[in-house]
C-alpha cells in the first residue's frame, strides 16, 4: 500500500425519498442548511483536513433549481436509473472511483445528518492505518459511512435492487478483514417528516 492512497468520497442523494413525501435533501435541518448542503459542507471539510479528493454527489429523483444550486460547486453525477434503488447509485459511485483510479471509496448517505467531521476522520484514519475496508457500526450492525478498498469494487458492482453495500461489509466481517468503528451519530437519518421533526427538536 502506498504511503498516500488516493481516496475519493461520494455522497448518495439520488433516492425518491418516498417516505418523506417530497425532496428530503432540500429539507432545512440547522443553521439554514439543507440536508444535502450540510452533507456537502462536511465532506468538503474532510477533503481539506484529510487530504482526500473533493466530494462528488450522485443525484437522481429530485433534480431542480434548488438542488442544482446547493450542489453548484460540487461535481455531480446524475443517476438516470435511480428507480432501480440504492444499488444503482452505489454502482455509479464505484464507476467514478474506478475512473479516478482510486485506492479507496468513501460512501456517504446524504441523510445521515448527525455525522461530524470527526466521525469521517475516524474512518479515514482507520483505513489509512491498516489498509482494510473500514465501516461504521450502529443499530447493532455494520453500515455506511464506510471506506471500501479497491478490492471491493467488483463486489459492489454486483449488488442489485434497493440494497446498499451492507452485504459486502458483512462478507468482510465474516472474513475478519473489516475494521469496525462504533459510530453513534450514524444512527440518525431523515426518512420521514417525523424524523426531521425529532432531529430539529433535539437541536
Amino acid at each position: 500500500m502506498s504511503s498516500s492512497p488516493k481516496i475519493v468520497s461520494v455522497i448518495l442523494a439520488a433516492g425518491a425519498s418516498s417516505r418523506f413525501n417530497g425532496s428530503k435533501i432540500t429539507a432545512q435541518i440547522q443553521g439554514g442548511k439543507s440536508v444535502l448542503s450540510h452533507s456537502i459542507a462536511t465532506l468538503k471539510q474532510l477533503s481539506a483536513t484529510a487530504n482526500i479528493a473533493a466530494p462528488v454527489v450522485i443525484l437522481g429523483a429530485h433534480i431542480n433549481d434548488e438542488v442544482m444550486a446547493i450542489a453548484a460547486d460540487t461535481q455531480r453525477i446524475i443517476n438516470p436509473h435511480w428507480q432501480l434503488g440504492l444499488s444503482s447509485s452505489v454502482k455509479h459511485a464505484v464507476a467514478y472511483a474506478i475512473e479516478a483510479n482510486a485506492d479507496a471509496l468513501l460512501l456517504v448517505l446524504a441523510d445521515q445528518v448527525a455525522l461530524t467531521l470527526d466521525d469521517y476522520l475516524g474512518l479515514i484514519e482507520a483505513y489509512q492505518h491498516n489498509g482494510q475496508t473500514s465501516c461504521s457500526f450502529y443499530h447493532q450492525d455494520v453500515g455506511v459511512p464506510a471506506v471500501f478498498i479497491a478490492d471491493d469494487f467488483i463486489s459492489l458492482l454486483s449488488i442489485d435492487g434497493d440494497k446498499g453495500a451492507k452485504s459486502v461489509l458483512k462478507r468482510r466481517a465474516e472474513q475478519n478483514s473489516l475494521t469496525i468503528l462504533s459510530m453513534e451519530n450514524a444512527q440518525f437519518d431523515i426518512d420521514t417528516p417525523a424524523d426531521l421533526a425529532l432531529w430539529l427538536h433535539q437541536q
